[in-house]
């Protein structure tokens, strides 16, 4: 659609209607849309020309480099802070994801009944986050289980040596929040870049996302070889600085109109 290509976009709309059995006769947008097309269906049998020009310019669109497309995050400060924030956010979520899921064995009690404890609270984390989403929005579910991810893992600095179950009870906290944050992750990314770099954002976060499943069992062993506590206060810091970035340089987007362009962003 913004590229005027009303035809096309009312013919896809009326396909997925018809693929959901939904009565399109009383919609106002598509038939809005439906007089849109009919108009610039005249311009284009008048301007062939520019509809070649347009063409060309998608394939360029199309055909961006790496060092094009880098070129143009470094075109707002604002989405400069914005994606590296996020980048941040998607390196923790994986390593403290991984890294409570790779402890769960190490945990005190049975490792059966750890790990069965483990899934229960990441299948509630699931469902929680459907409902939390569409009711509060993106930021302030995302901040509050990131903080609590790293309150709770934090905590295991201060419990008693003969009192492991607290920790196997922080752990399982931290596990809650943090398969929250990490489902939440997804939606805030894709809704906080604009369209021509979406995908490209994505890509850029989910390679932060695999360095930090490759730091994670790595600081696991910093527990076994040192101080038991040691990953659990790593990975509480970096959920509590990345819970902070967060709060500071990212913005709500429920109900937001998701901009298009590099300019939109920059107004939006």
């Amino acid at each position: 659609m913004t590229k005027k290509r009303f035809a096309q976009a009312y013919s896809v709309f009326k396909k997925i209607a018809r693929a959901n059995n939904k009565n399109t006769d009383n919609c106002t947008e598509l038939t809005s849309l439906k007089n849109l097309s009919s108009t610039n269906a005249n311009e284009n049998d008048l301007n062939e020309s520019v509809k070649m020009i347009e063409d060309a310019d998608n394939l360029d669109e199309k055909s961006l480099s790496a060092f094009e497309t880098l070129k143009i995050f470094f075109r707002s400060k604002k989405l400069i802070l914005r994606t590296l924030t996020i980048m941040i956010n998607w390196l923790t979520n994986s390593l403290v994801y991984y890294g409570i899921s790779f402890n769960t064995s190490d945990l005190v009690g049975d490792p059966y009944v750890n790990f069965a404890l483990s899934i229960i609270v990441e299948l509630i984390a699931i469902i929680v986050t459907h409902f939390t989403l569409e009711r509060f929005g993106r930021k302030i579910p995302y901040s509050i289980n990131m903080i609590m991810t790293g309150a709770s893992l934090l905590c295991v600095f201060f419990v008693p040596p003969d009192m492991g179950f607290l920790v196997t009870t922080c752990a399982l906290v931290g596990k809650f929040s943090i398969s929250f944050t990490y489902n939440t992750i997804y939606i805030i990314t894709g809704e906080s870049h604009p369209t021509v770099i979406r995908t490209s954002a994505i890509s850029v976060c989910q390679t932060f996302a695999r360095m930090g499943a490759i730091i994670a069992p790595n600081v696991q062993l910093l527990g076994e070889l040192y101080w038991y506590p040691m990953p659990f206060v790593i990975f509480g810091a970096c959920s509590s600085i990345s819970a902070v970035l967060f709060i500071f340089f990212v913005s709500e987007t429920k109900n937001k109109k998701l901009p298009d362009t590099i300019d939109d962003f920059i107004n939006y």
